[in-house]
């Protein structure tokens, strides 16, 4: 009903939908205006290592047979921007990981878990300085003031270091650290599962990403795709998640890279959660088709007004022209035309720097 609305207020004011038109010599044109959603540049301030493009990455360290670089992506056909270490309190610096990973023009992370006393990150951050190279580091930790003390010692020996402030996506409380020490936010979202079917974090996840709307985010997910709560395998449920994860990226702009961490969870030396991506084909499609969608126009937004289209001639209301405070040719009390900067013909968006 308000498409017809507003094709009927458009025909009142001279505007004609599939309609012929006769120019001056006589011949006749048919130009058919068709609502375009219209989209806007986000010019928030890019993060350090940010990209255009959503960047992919993904932690393969408990992959089995897949669990180097070029074997992982020769199984999944995905180049990921990102090779993710881990290291906890006890485990040696992961220094072959990461060379492998700047060595094959990767971008490398380094994740350092829950745990560690200053005296430790003091020698993490010092080996990290000594590759005197750009990589991500994302710091993990309850308690905003130890986030800032280690933060401190990164900054101090590893100048080349850019950070991210590790949270759970079903936290709801923030103490943040000082903006000066945070370059990323890193969200966590370690799916589990219920009565044998996967609870999802999507909507958490979502929510932290409306929250630190003027930050780059990173978000970090794991999908189960077998439990030992029912001994069952969800492969074909955990592939639809991870989907729709993956979609996440294409709703929020201020996400700067979703990253897979494919692992298992062990209790009591046995395995309690599989996340592992390779265990089957539906999983990798699923994880191929989601790093295929991060394109590279993740800066322009949707807005809620529409534009009408025909050839690349664009009229919106000047109710719009006002509320989105951009330029327009006036034409008559209900229509001016724009030049817009570019057009998607295919998905009805039409891009507009405001």
């Amino acid at each position: 009903m308000k498409i017809i609305a507003l094709v009927l207020c458009l025909s009142f004011f001279g505007i004609n939908f599939g309609e012929s038109k006769t120019n001056e010599n006589n011949e006749t044109d048919v130009r058919e205006y068709m609502p375009y959603q219209i989209y806007v540049r986000n010019e928030r301030e890019k993060a350090p290592l940010e990209n255009d493009k959503c960047m992919s990455g993904v932690y393969i360290g408990e992959e089995n047979m897949y669990s180097d670089i070029k074997s992982f992506e020769e199984k999944t056909g995905v180049i990921n921007d990102i090779y993710i270490s881990r290291i906890f309190p006890g485990d040696d610096f992961p220094a072959g990981s990461i060379i492998e990973c700047y060595a094959k023009g990767r971008l490398p992370m380094l994740v350092i878990e829950r745990g560690f006393g200053s005296s430790q990150i003091d020698s993490v951050a010092k080996m990290c300085g000594s590759f005197d190279i750009s990589m991500l580091v994302e710091i993990k930790t309850d308690d905003k003031y130890v986030y800032e003390c280690f933060a401190e010692l990164f900054r101090k020996y590893a100048p080349k270091a850019v950070l991210a402030y590790g949270i759970d996506s079903f936290v709801t409380e923030y103490d943040f650290p000082g903006e000066s020490l945070v370059d990323w936010v890193a969200v966590e979202a370690k799916e589990k599962m219920s009565e044998g079917s996967i609870v999802s974090e999507y909507e958490n996840i979502a929510r932290q990403c409306s929250y630190f709307k003027d930050k780059t985010v990173m978000v970090n997910i794991s999908v189960p795709n077998f439990s030992i709560e029912k001994c069952n395998y969800v492969y074909k449920e955990a592939a639809e998640e991870i989907s729709r994860l993956y979609s996440l990226a294409l709703e929020y702009n201020n996400i700067g890279a979703l990253n897979y961490i494919s692992l298992i969870e062990k209790k009591d030396n046995m395995i309690n959660y599989n996340y592992r991506l390779t265990e089957n084909e539906e999983l990798i499609s699923a994880f191929k088709s989601g790093t295929d969608s991060l394109v590279s126009d993740r800066y322009w937004s949707s807005t809620p007004y529409v534009a009408y289209v025909s050839d690349n001639s664009v009229l919106v209301s000047n109710s719009v022209i006002k509320s989105m405070d951009i330029k327009g040719k006036f034409i008559n009390s209900g229509f001016s035309q724009i030049n817009p900067s570019g057009f998607n013909k295919s998905e009805r968006k039409v891009f507009v720097n405001s």
